[in-house]
Order: structure tokens, then C-alpha cells, then sequence
């Protein structure tokens, strides 16, 4: 599923330094939570706070019917006026908060590849981009290790079958082979495991555990759309500035 996505080109963005403490104290939370009634809101939850001198910035949940996203916060400590959305420093960086890196590496589907850069790829086998994305990016990937989080978007009725037949592949080769399969050659052999196309497909416990883990990814990167591609400090990469030819 292809999003447009604004990016400001002028600025660059940075993470706060990893040194810098990451609240997660759930009484610390409280405290900030009860600097404004915004957070009254149950449909608006806390999961961490760094303290910026004279705010909080803080890392928030916001759930809908349609699912939850990250939201960005900043909390004023001495008004307890609530900011949502981006802040820059002086130097004009846009502020991003520290990614959970243990919940984003523990997402991987699979990995292929042994190149020394690493990549992290959020991708939806039914998704025609993501197909594009594979096709444009077929042979231009050699000097990188790709690490595959396979998200299946709720309005692909075959996605869940497909992703069951990738991750039943008895290592990364093979999954890795079964997803290439579908991508690039249009294989249909996961269409065996639907034994029903009426009902809604069932995951076996092992990739439905999976796939949880993918959704708290996705959460923790932010993805709008896929496919989207992150480097190893999970910062986002365009395919132009990844294989040198614009997406078709």
C-alpha cells in the first residue's frame, strides 16, 4: 500500500542521545499523565517520557477502531500545555525519540543476504508495491543484510495465507526462497492452506505469535505504508536512495 508521506527535506533528523534516560516508571508516568486532563483520554496511553529540561517529551499510544499509531507529545512542566506532533532543536534537527530497539529486531520474520549494512524491511506479500519494490530491488541489495517484517494489511484477504506459507520455510533460506517465490514469480502455492475462502484465515500459533510481535514493530517505527525500509538505527530510506532508480 503506497501513502504519500511529507518530508522536509531541510532538516535532518536525530535521535536524543541514548544516554539520555528513557522514563518508563509507571508512577513517573502518572505524574506526567496528571499534568494535563488530555491524557484523561483512555484511548491515549503513556508508554515513555524523556525529560527535555522544561518539558517532557513523550512517546504515546493513540488507539482507534482502525488500530493504534505512535504519537508524539510535549508536555510543558511548569503550564501543562500538551503539544502534539514534531519539534526541532536550535540547530533546526527534528527531535525523534529512541526507537525500542529489542522490539523491532525481535519482529524478524526472516533475513537474507550477508552484506555489512544492515536494512530492515516492512513489506506486505499482497501489497503491488511491495512486489514493484522487490522487482526494482532484484540484484541491487548484494552489499547488505535484509531483515524482513512481514505485515499483513487487514484489506488483503490472501496476505494471512501467504504469510503462513512463507513462515512455514524451515529456516531463513527457505522462507526467504517461498517469499521470493510469491514476489516475483506469482506463486500461488499458499493457496492450499485456505480451507476456506470465506471465513477468516487462521495463523498457525508460531506465526500468529509472529505477527504480533510484527504489529508492535510497525507500532515502534512508525510505518505509514509499505513498503517501508529502515536502516540500522531504524531511521527511514527512500528506494531511490537505496537502489538508484525512482519506484515504478
Amino acid at each position: 500500500m503506497k501513502k504519500k508521506i511529507l518530508t522536509l527535506g531541510i532538516l535532518a533528523v536525530v535521535s536524543i542521545a541514548s544516554a539520555t534516560e528513557i522514563i518508563t516508571d509507571q508512577a513517573k508516568l502518572d505524574e506526567i499523565k496528571g499534568l494535563s486532563k488530555v491524557f484523561d483520554n483512555p484511548r491515549l496511553v503513556i508508554k515513555a517520557a524523556i525529560d527535555k529540561d522544561s518539558v517532557y517529551f513523550v512517546k504515546a499510544e493513540g488507539k482507534s477502531q482502525n488500530g493504534s499509531q505512535k504519537v508524539m507529545v510535549f508536555v510543558d512542566k511548569k503550564t501543562g500545555m500538551v503539544y502534539f506532533g514534531n519539534a526541532a532543536d536550535k540547530e533546526g534537527k527534528l527531535l525523534r525519540f529512541p526507537s525500542d530497539v529489542k522490539v523491532i529486531r525481535d519482529s524478524v520474520s526472516f533475513s537474507y543476504g550477508s552484506g555489512k549494512k544492515e536494512i530492515y524491511l516492512v513489506t506486505d506479500p499482497e501489497c503491488s508495491y511491495c512486489k514493484r519494490f522487490e522487482k526494482n530491488a532484484k540484484g541491487k541489495l548484494n552489499d547488505y543484510t535484509v531483515h524482513v517484517i512481514l505485515f499483513p494489511l487487514s484489506f488483503h484477504k490472501n496476505a494471512p495465507a501467504m504469510v503462513e506459507w512463507i513462515m512455514q520455510g524451515k529456516d531463513d533460506k527457505e522462507k526467504a526462497e517461498r517469499f521470493e517465490k510469491i514476489m516475483l514469480d506469482g506463486s500461488k502455492e499458499y493457496s492450499s492452506l485456505i480451507k476456506d475462502a470465506k471465513k477468516p484465515f487462521n495463523y498457525s500459533d508460531d506465526t500468529k505469535a509472529s505477527m504480533e510481535k510484527s504489529i508492535k514493530a510497525v507500532l515502534e517505527l512508525d510505518v505509514r505504508g509499505t513498503p517501508s525500509v529502515f536502516d540500522n538505527s531504524f531511521n527511514p530510506v527512500s528506494p531511490e536512495k537505496l537502489f538508484g532508480i525512482k519506484q515504478k
